[in-house]
């Protein structure tokens, strides 16, 4: 095909509708009028032979042809946006936002430090996060997100990860001054404390039970949350203990009235390794680049709130 004739911002409806399934919306993504996404519509039409969109009770659907059509569609209109971008991303100059995916856990957990950075060495790039994990791949795929950190296996194709929180051990979260504060952590003194049970850490996909296990130890339950962010207040102010990621247990005691102890003689149970999630189509992006570096960074580093760790 002599693309001299083709007017490529038909490309650009295609994909809009390919992610909305309806004119209206279609338009008000890319700032177009419903009546000229139709007729971009029927202009698509003739230069691919096929229908594309077929209107059904559940919006337009699209057709065989056009799912074929859109990933080399996406993929092609990434890589001009791509070529478009300034030749150097400087991160200390950009104004720019980027919108993330990522659970509650996860923004406690990862962002106190990733603003840290930010703050100077990309003081105008905003961070957008959503906690919802409805949907996310599609959500990606859509561009309603840019990327998303997920406890997740590697994820299939046309997505690619990375590894940005690493395996985080388990330590004992407690108040200042707490009896377990000093002295040997024996297991007959953690089988007299009181201690919140997590039955989840960041949602269903990552259970966050068993640390305890029967053939070794019980333990005492007197409260069960299902959040583990919710767990830090109520230690400051009581003297039950907890279990957290070591990531956790830092940031909280750098600002709050806790300290944490490595747990000696139990098997560590280690949270799960979070993955930072995206679309290959932004593979080589260079803000994008720049970001997905960051945060990998940020991953790997040793949590620097630790003033109040036990120590002999």
């Amino acid at each position: 095909m002599n693309l001299a004739g083709v007017d490529l911002n038909l490309l650009v409806v295609f994909d809009a509708l390919m992610v909305e399934r309806n004119t209206t919306r279609a338009g008000e993504r890319i700032g177009m009028s419903q009546p000229a996404v139709s007729k971009a519509l029927n202009r698509l039409r003739y230069l691919c032979h096929d229908e594309l969109f077929v209107r059904s009770p559940d919006g337009m659907q699209p057709t065989p042809r056009a799912v074929e059509l859109s990933g080399p569609v996406q993929q092609a209109l990434q890589q001009i946006s791509n070529a478009l971008e300034p030749g150097e991303f400087d991160p200390l100059m950009a104004n720019r936002s980027f919108r993330l995916i990522a659970n509650d856990l996860i923004v406690r957990l990862f962002m106190p430090a990733v603003m840290a950075h930010l703050d100077t060495e990309a003081p105008n790039i905003e961070l957008h996060i959503s906690s919802s994990l409805t949907n996310v791949l599609d959500r990606l795929e859509k561009s309603e997100a840019d990327m998303a950190i997920l406890s997740i296996p590697p994820p299939p194709d046309p997505f690619e990860s990375a590894v940005v929180i690493h395996t985080s051990e388990s330590v004992l979260l407690m108040r200042e001054g707490h009896e377990l504060s000093t002295g040997d952590l024996t297991r007959e003194r953690l089988q007299s404390a009181r201690f919140i049970g997590v039955s989840q850490i960041g949602g269903p996909q990552a259970p966050y039970v068993g640390l305890f296990d029967p053939n070794q130890m019980q333990r005492q339950i007197a409260l069960s949350i299902d959040q583990v962010i919710a767990g830090p207040a109520i230690v400051a102010a009581s003297e039950l203990v907890m279990i957290v990621p070591r990531r956790l247990a830092a940031y909280q005691a750098s600002f709050q009235n806790v300290m944490f102890r490595e747990l000696p003689d139990l098997p560590n149970v280690a949270m799960p390794k979070a993955r930072l999630v995206w679309h290959k189509r932004l593979n080589n992006n260079r803000p994008h680049v720049w970001l997905r570096d960051l945060l990998i960074e940020v991953g790997t580093e040793r949590p620097r709130y630790s003033r109040r760790e036990y120590s002999e």
